[in-house]
C-alpha cells in the first residue's frame, strides 16, 4: 500500500495522465464522517503522456512541480523511518507475514492512527501550491504584459509603496488578486483569467468543481478543523445533511483529486505558454543506468 501509494503520486507529478481527468461524487460516511470519492469524466483527452512530459514548462509550473516532489520525498523519508523502525532490528522470522496487522505497539500501528492528520496537511500543502502556481503564472503574464493588470485593482498606499521598494509589486499584486477571488469562489478566478487573460483556466467542465472542491475541503480544514460549517455548505448546497461532520479524505482519493489539480496545471501551462509567449524550461531525461545499450551501440 505504501509503495503503490508513492507510485500513484509520483505518476501525478510526472505527468503520466493517461486516464480520464476524474469528477467527485460523494457518499455517507460512518461515525458522522463525510466521505469523497471520484469516477471517471467521459471528455475530449487532451495531450497527455509522454507527449505531455515533453511539453516546456514556465518557471511556475517548474516551482509547482517540484514543491510537490519535495513532499513526496518528506512522505517517503517519514515511513521509511516508520518502518526502519519496527524492522531493523530482531529475529526476521519473528516479522509479520504480508498481510497480517501490524503489532499495536508498533511504529507502523501509530502511523495508522495518525495517518488522517498526515494526509489533511499533505492535502493542504498539495492545494496551497496550487493555488501558490495560479499566482505565480499571473505574475509571469503581468510581468511580460503589465497593461493586463485590473485598472479599478484598488491597493493601499501603504501595500504599493511596500511592495514597490521590494521589488515585487506586480507578484503581489497577482498573488493578492488569486487569493481575494479564491475567498469568494474559484469560480470567480476562473472568471478573471478569461475575462482578464483571455485564458480558460479549465478547459473541461468537471475539472472546475473538482478543484473548487479542493480549494474548499483545504479551507474547512485549515480554519474549522474539517468539520462541515454553513460557510461550506453555501459553496457546497448538496451537502446540506453534512453540517458538524468531519471531512474524510482517503489516500486514493486523496491522491486523485491531487493529480486533477496536476492535470488542469500542466495543460494550463501549455496553453499559457503558446498564448503568451512565456519563457520556459525543457524537461530533461535521463536514462536509467540499468538499461543495456542496443546491440552495436558504443
Amino acid at each position: 500500500m505504501i509503495i503503490q501509494s508513492m507510485l500513484s503520486l509520483n505518476e501525478a507529478l510526472l505527468g503520466d495522465y493517461t486516464q480520464d481527468t476524474p469528477t467527485l461524487w460523494r457518499t455517507g460516511g460512518s461515525s458522522g464522517d463525510v466521505w469523497f470519492g471520484l469516477m471517471g469524466d467521459e471528455s475530449d483527452k487532451e495531450v497527455s503522456g509522454l507527449e505531455l512530459l515533453r511539453q516546456p514548462a514556465t518557471h511556475a509550473l517548474a516551482r509547482y512541480l517540484n514543491d510537490l516532489r519535495s513532499v513526496l520525498g518528506f512522505e517517503a523519508y517519514l515511513w521509511r523511518t516508520i518502518i526502519k523502525a519496527d524492522y531493523s532490528q530482531g529475529d526476521p522470522m519473528k516479522f509479520p507475514k504480508p498481510g497480517d496487522p501490524a503489532p499495536a505497539d508498533s511504529a507502523v500501528s501509530q502511523m495508522d492512527i495518525h495517518s488522517a492528520v498526515l494526509g489533511e496537511m499533505l492535502f493542504c500543502r498539495g492545494v496551497n501550491s496550487f493555488l501558490t502556481y495560479l499566482a505565480n503564472l499571473m505574475t509571469l503574464i503581468y510581468e511580460k504584459y503589465p497593461k493586463k493588470l485590473p485598472s479599478n485593482k484598488q491597493a493601499t498606499y501603504q501595500f504599493c509603496i511596500e511592495h514597490h521598494l521590494a521589488g515585487d509589486l506586480i507578484s503581489a499584486l497577482a498573488e493578492k488578486t488569486v487569493m481575494e477571488l479564491t475567498y469568494q469562489s474559484l469560480d470567480d478566478l476562473a472568471k478573471h483569467f478569461e475575462e482578464k487573460l483571455d485564458l480558460v483556466l479549465f478547459t473541461k467542465s468537471a475539472d472546475l468543481p473538482t478543484a473548487a472542491l479542493c480549494v474548499d475541503i483545504r479551507n474547512v480544514i485549515t480554519h474549522n478543523r474539517g468539520i462541515v460549517n454553513r460557510f461550506f455548505i453555501q459553496r457546497n448546497p448538496h451537502f446540506a445533511d453534512d453540517v458538524g461532520k468531519r471531512v474524510v479524505l482517503r489516500e486514493e482519493e486523496r491522491r486523485e483529486m491531487l493529480s486533477t489539480l496536476g492535470y488542469c496545471a500542466r495543460q494550463l501551462d501549455v496553453r499559457a505558454i503558446k498564448k503568451f509567449g512565456l519563457e520556459t524550461i525543457k524537461p530533461e531525461f535521463k536514462e536509467s543506468a540499468n538499461i543495456s545499450p542496443p546491440d552495436g551501440a558504443a
